[in-house]
């Protein structure tokens, strides 16, 4: 949808009206369209809890109001008919959460927020109408970590990058600043949320997990490491660094405790953000089948702490 309108038809609330007339949006994300004022009520911005009496004009319209301008093309580090490469900036989302989106892609462009669903609808719609799934989007990384992303924008693409990702034959290569000194080393222990918790560890009840580690610099009881992921879990290299005892600085989930008190007595300036970054990612292009390797390099703000942090 871009613009809708609605003649209310007796008496109930706004976001319950919508939910009614909107079936492939969740009531979630109708309560999110009415805060951020996306939808009029004869022409008038109103509350969640506002009730309809009956024969109001509900106006939905779905442009994406609010959004700064992103520079959308400077993030780019290779295109082609079939692959989309980005450096992905710290802070962005990746998609919206729920399912709404997955149904309905718009959806994407409503998100108070900008996220890089709705941004590859904007600046690069054809990857929608090439019928690829999720805007082309063929695995994430976290909001606070930047760098390389992989983008499918055909169907051929999607296919043989979903493949690849499944079968972990492609390579990638992230940088962390870390607390302490990191040995070169391969930690193999399982990733998962135990019972009735929500954060991501290391346990028992987790999934079998990978990550081969190597220093490449070191700092004032701090240090720059590179890893390799073998696996593909959720939160896999922060978990595996916090349980090694070097967990990623600007991380609130593991720089927690002693390790809290390690970093203070540091006297170090505390991190902008989580200082993980998508080095680079190694593959089979979909294309044209060779093998082809891409490359972000770390951001300003990722490289100034580590150079203040060396003084």
């Amino acid at each position: 949808m871009s613009e809708v309108r609605y003649i209310a038809d007796g008496a109930s609330r706004i976001d319950q009206f919508l939910a009614r007339r909107l079936p492939n949006v969740s009531r979630s994300h109708v309560r999110a369209l009415i805060e951020r004022g996306a939808v009029l009520v004869d022409g008038v911005r109103r509350s969640i809890d506002f009730r309809l009496r009956g024969g109001e004009l509900v106006r939905v319209d779905d442009a994406p109001r609010g959004w700064p301008e992103e520079p959308f093309e400077d993030w780019v580090i290779h295109e082609d008919k079939d692959l989309l490469v980005l450096a992905k900036p710290a802070g962005l989302l990746v998609h919206p959460l729920g399912e709404s989106w997955l149904r309905t892609p718009a959806a994407a462009l409503e998100e108070p927020v900008p996220n890089l669903a709705g941004l590859l609808l904007k600046h690069r719609p054809a990857c929608r109408t090439a019928g690829v799934a999720r805007c082309g989007i063929v695995h994430r990384l976290d909001r606070p970590t930047s760098g390389v992303m992989l983008v499918a924008k055909s169907l051929r693409a999607e296919e043989a990058l979903l493949a690849d990702f499944r079968e972990r034959r492609i390579a990638k290569v992230y940088r962390a600043v870390v607390l302490g000194t990191v040995a070169e080393k391969l930690v193999d222990a399982p990733i998962g949320r135990a019972p009735g918790h929500r954060k991501v560890k290391v346990t028992p009840f987790g999934r079998e997990a990978s990550t081969g580690f190597r220093i490449v610099s070191k700092g004032r009881g701090i240090s720059l490491v590179e890893a390799r992921p073998l696996t593909g879990r959720t939160h896999q290299i922060r978990a595996h660094l916090a349980v090694i005892g070097n967990p990623v600085l600007g991380d609130p989930e593991t720089v927690i405790g002693p390790a809290r008190r390690q970093f203070e007595a540091l006297k170090l300036p505390e991190p902008p953000r989580l200082l993980l970054h998508a080095y680079k990612v190694s593959f089979r292009h979909p294309g044209t089948g060779k093998s082809v390797s891409y490359t972000a390099p770390a951001p300003k703000d990722f490289t100034d702490y580590w150079k203040a942090s060396r003084k």
